[in-house]
């Protein structure tokens, strides 16, 4: 006989505009939500802003304990790195239920030069740590701190690569252009990469991504604006309102990110630059599901990771250190179409075997109930 279906409060982040927003990958919050609801999970949702105090009127969370009432849960799912909140209301939040998840999307640990380029990170796990305390669990991007905090044996942790919802995963796409494509923030060595000699020609990052051709973006900010506006000015407590609200968002993420999979079909790659970030970003596992071969550099120190995928089987990687490497891996997909549809065909069977949004929950879902970390690869 299967266990009852988990009730559980999933407290994920969202941002007041697009220029914001469009950084989170849909597959980590209202991607990850539908997910759970397709498990057959009784969930209940609701968005912290990240910029916005939790006490702010403008914010849903300031609404949730009345909302929440008496009620109970078997699960909490919160994300703990971006949204902003206090210890007093996670106290709250671990009085709702059993079991606390924590979702960690970010590294908590970086190099020396990361924090001279940006120096609020070297608070990021301290303050991560402390908001851990409140939960049982952890689900984390990064493998090195997985293991640090199973080490630390305060909560369990398990490793969480990211993912693609089912739905999404696309065949062989032709390209439009014959230059490989990097879509991503130009933030530490990465512009250097793209003004080397070595991939003048080579390696491209197009304008905006296809969804500023369209109103999404205008009506994402209305839709976040109007809002704010509206529980500032007493809009009631209500969950009915909230799934409305919800409604109009997930359709509004779910078609951007169609979109998004689109612009990732420009070029004959897609490619991914060394990243503060230590591990496979969604980028990869976002080109995979495009349809397209995926370019990426190997992750220093992170051989869990790097295991995910396969080089020259369905991923081709190239040394960090050598833009002439990566320049070398582009030119054999413009010219060796074997190898690119060997690429795709295979890094799809393997985005459909071990990395949809709804493999991954069920995976979730079972370790929390188990304590048996999944494999993620055969």
């Amino acid at each position: 006989m299967n266990p009852p279906s988990p009730r559980i409060l999933f407290i994920f982040v969202e941002f007041p505009n697009w220029r914001m927003a469009r950084s989170l990958s849909f597959p980590t919050q209202v991607g990850l939500e539908h997910a759970l609801r397709q498990s057959g999970a009784d969930v209940f949702s609701v968005p912290c802003l990240s910029i916005m105090d939790n006490n702010s009127n403008g914010n849903w969370l300031s609404r949730l304990q009345e909302m929440v009432g008496e009620r109970k849960y078997d699960q909490v799912w919160i994300e703990v790195v971006h949204a902003n909140f206090d210890e007093q209301f996670l106290s709250w939040v671990a009085s709702l239920a059993p079991v606390r998840l924590g979702m960690v999307m970010e590294s908590l640990q970086y190099e020396p030069y990361v924090y001279d380029l940006e120096p609020y990170l070297k608070t990021r796990k301290e303050r991560v740590v402390r908001r851990l305390a409140y939960m049982t669990h952890a689900l984390m991007v990064d493998e090195v701190d997985v293991s640090d905090l199973n080490q630390d044996g305060k909560i369990k942790a398990m490793w969480w690569p990211q993912t693609v919802p089912q739905a999404s995963i696309q065949s062989a796409a032709p390209a439009s252009n014959a230059y490989a494509v990097f879509y991503g923030a130009l933030y530490g060595k990465r512009q250097g990469w793209l003004n080397e000699p070595a991939l003048a020609g080579l390696l491209v990052q197009p304008g905006p991504s296809l969804e500023y051709q369209t109103a999404y973006p205008a009506l994402f900010d209305q839709l976040q604006q109007l809002t704010a506006q509206a529980l500032e000015g007493g809009l009631p407590a209500s969950q009915h309102i909230l799934r409305r609200y919800l409604n109009v968002l997930h359709n509004l993420r779910e078609s951007v990110f169609a979109l998004w999979l689109r612009s990732l079909q420009q070029g004959t790659s897609v490619v991914n630059l060394p990243s503060f970030f230590q591990g496979f970003p969604s980028r990869i596992y976002e080109g995979m599901a495009a349809g397209k071969p995926v370019i990426s550099c190997s992750v220093p120190g992170r051989p869990r990771t790097n295991a995910l995928f396969t080089d020259e089987q369905d991923i081709l990687l190239y040394d960090p250190d050598s833009p002439e490497h990566l320049a070398h891996q582009i030119r054999r997909i413009q010219t060796d179409k074997s190898l690119a549809a060997r690429l795709v065909t295979n890094a799809s069977q393997k985005i459909r075997a071990f990395h949809t949004t709804e493999f991954r929950v069920a995976q979730i879902l079972g370790w929390l109930e188990n304590g048996v970390e999944p494999h993620f690869s055969v």
